[in-house]
């Protein structure tokens, strides 16, 4: 018998720690006919793959490093299930996440889920009120815009969900994407130029980290900018984008307050330098 749904999660040298909380979070699933394949990206340590003693859960190797984008794929043409579930080993699913993605994929095609920051420290909290990834501790509406049908044009693929015969149809991630961020946003312009609609469901949660340090904070702005590059290649026009990120970092001010406005500001002018200086690396 085939499970209801697949869980497929890019991986490389993962954390123990998150690893286990990650695995410990799909064991308390409401959902118990599931399968997990971890696409391993080349790992050079392994040890962390140690905790998965449940059979549901498979870990497939490449021979080489090729990116998430690959893992996914990978995972996903190795599923068995018809629906597919996407997210990251940084990340902790909602008990009840799984169930809503199989009951939402019954009247949709692609479900994108609300992301939120565990924000332990004040910077990493600064950094969730910028809303990424995949909403911070903004929610996915206040940094894609989601009309009245509770429909949206993009998607995170840290908490994403499929059919997996549209998800193949599309013709899966772009595993030319010489970084890793983006290739979500390329995928989802696809699916919305075929003509497929983008359901937002909040009810499908997933925890992500926070991004605790300055440093790290910075090299993800730079991947962005990289990123940022090759999406403006891949599509044929970035319409309105600028004035969608404005509208998200005030979105980002007003729930920042008082206390965390000015950290905030900061962080957007530092992200906003960082991401440009990004894309005109890459285009060198």
């Amino acid at each position: 018998m085939n499970p209801d749904i697949t869980v497929v999660i890019p991986s490389y040298n993962p954390s123990p720690s998150l690893l286990q909380t990650l695995y410990a979070s799909l064991l308390n699933q409401t959902l118990e006919e599931f399968e997990v394949i971890l696409g391993d990206d080349a790992s050079t340590e392994l040890t962390a793959y140690a905790c998965l003693d449940d059979p549901r859960f498979h870990v497939l190797h490449q021979e080489r490093n090729r990116g998430p984008a690959a893992c996914r794929n990978t995972g996903a043409a190795a599923a068995r299930s018809g629906c597919i579930f996407f997210t990251d080993t940084d990340c902790e699913l909602a008990p009840d996440t799984l169930q809503r993605a199989v009951e939402g994929l019954r009247r949709d095609g692609i479900l994108m889920g609300n992301t939120i920051t565990r924000a332990v420290t004040p910077f990493g909290r600064a950094v969730a009120l910028l809303g990424f990834p995949g909403g911070g501790i903004l929610g996915f509406d206040k940094v894609w815009r989601v009309d009245a049908e509770g429909y949206t044009n993009s998607f995170s693929s840290c908490s994403l969900a499929f059919r997996k015969a549209v998800f193949e149809a599309l013709g899966c991630f772009d595993e030319t994407f010489p970084v890793a961020g983006g290739e979500d946003t390329v995928l989802a312009r696809q699916a919305v130029q075929a003509g497929h609609r983008i359901r937002y469901l909040p009810e499908m949660r997933v925890y992500h980290v926070e991004k605790g340090t300055l440093s790290g904070f910075l090299r993800w702005q730079l991947t962005r900018g990289r990123g940022n590059y090759h999406i403006k290649r891949r599509v044929d026009t970035v319409g309105g984008y600028l004035r969608l990120r404005v509208w998200t970092f005030r979105n980002s001010l007003r729930a920042a307050g008082p206390r965390y406005a000015l950290p905030v500001l900061g962080l957007i002018v530092l992200s906003v330098l960082w991401q440009v200086l990004g894309m005109c690396l890459e285009k060198r």
